[in-house]
């Protein structure tokens, strides 16, 4: 089938009218080509019918600005667990929701707290995007519990590496997460910045290996935590559209709250979900599971579930978690 698939791939670029002035990308994914032969940039016209399947960075496809996302990739499928810090290296325009059940340990007094929470990426020119990972509500099951919208988080991303015939990209980004909420189980911090590298890469034809690290650093070290995580994903598609996954995610506290020291923190984090002013954390490590499953339909439309665990004996918040989601693209 891939070898079908290249051939017709390879029709297509034979047949295509190409147009100098356009933009470039797409090596072997059936219009345009951005090898050495083509270092100028070549494209389908906007009126070829081919011109769905280029990447040309032409202005012809912009939705309220956005350029379409690149499906050069489409084989991959998006980070499920980690949500907020980890990002799918590929350029994408498309909109997420996401849900979460949050089991909390008995020795902080159990229950649960539910995220609500909606993603939003804009890709606006051929490497670069503006992404905002979080717009959120956190929600407790004890009525007297803390609850409100989250800390949002917006920046942006830009593609470095990208080699279509290799299925191998990798992006490097930046975000700053806007403070909201009340209450130190929110903190009380002048925002975060958060800084990563992500990659992604197709292995033995139909898996896929994404990798992402980074730091979160507050602005105001009295009110947060300092993390650096490592989070990964492989996947396999095992039938049209349907790829179960498996995931590690290892989160490494490398600075405890100052103001905890004046005992107005909490002895444990909020992992990935809120910057709890924490103490006593620094030089501390959390390593979870996830295992879950995504049906991709077509390559405009992701949706997913999954079921994260603790690994380590320091949990933090994380009893278990539960995540679906669902994913719009352009």
């Amino acid at each position: 089938m891939r070898f079908v698939q290249h051939c017709v791939a390879a029709l297509s670029l034979a047949m295509c009218v190409h147009s100098p002035g356009f933009g470039y990308e797409y090596a072997g994914c059936g219009c345009c080509n951005d090898g050495p032969e083509f270092a100028g940039g070549d494209c389908c016209d906007c009126f070829d019918p081919c011109m769905e399947c280029c990447d040309c960075w032409d202005d012809c496809d912009r939705m309220l600005g956005f350029l379409p996302s690149d499906h050069c990739f489409d084989d991959f499928i998006s980070p499920l667990s980690n949500p907020f810090f980890f990002e799918d290296p590929r350029s994408l325009t498309e909109a997420r929701g996401i849900f979460i059940e949050n089991s909390l340990p008995g020795f902080i007094g159990g229950g649960d707290v539910q995220v609500f929470a909606a993603q939003v990426r804009g890709r606006v020119s051929d490497r670069w995007s503006i992404i905002a990972p979080r717009l959120g509500y956190l929600r407790d099951s004890d009525s007297d519990g803390p609850g409100g919208f989250m800390a949002a988080p917006v920046g942006v991303k830009y593609n470095f590496a990208r080699n279509v015939e290799t299925q191998f990209l990798a992006t490097v980004g930046a975000t700053y997460f806007i403070p909201a909420g009340s209450g130190p189980f929110f903190g009380q911090s002048d925002g975060s910045a958060h800084l990563f590298l992500t990659a992604g890469k197709e292995i033995f034809d139909y898996g896929h290996w994404l990798s992402a690290s980074g730091f979160r650093l507050p602005l105001n070290t009295n009110w947060g935590t300092q993390f650096w995580y490592w989070s990964n994903q492989w996947d396999y598609e095992i039938a049209d559209g349907w790829y179960p996954l498996f995931g590690i995610n290892w989160f490494h506290w490398m600075r405890s709250a100052g103001a905890a020291a004046g005992g107005a923190g909490a002895p444990v984090t909020g992992i990935d979900l809120v910057d709890v002013p924490a103490f006593g954390v620094a030089g501390t490590n959390v390593v979870t599971s996830v295992v879950g499953l995504r049906l991709k339909p077509n390559p405009n439309v992701e949706l997913g579930t999954g079921f994260e665990f603790p690994l380590t004996q320091r949990t933090d918040i994380l009893r278990n978690r539960l995540y679906v989601d669902a994913i719009i693209r352009y």
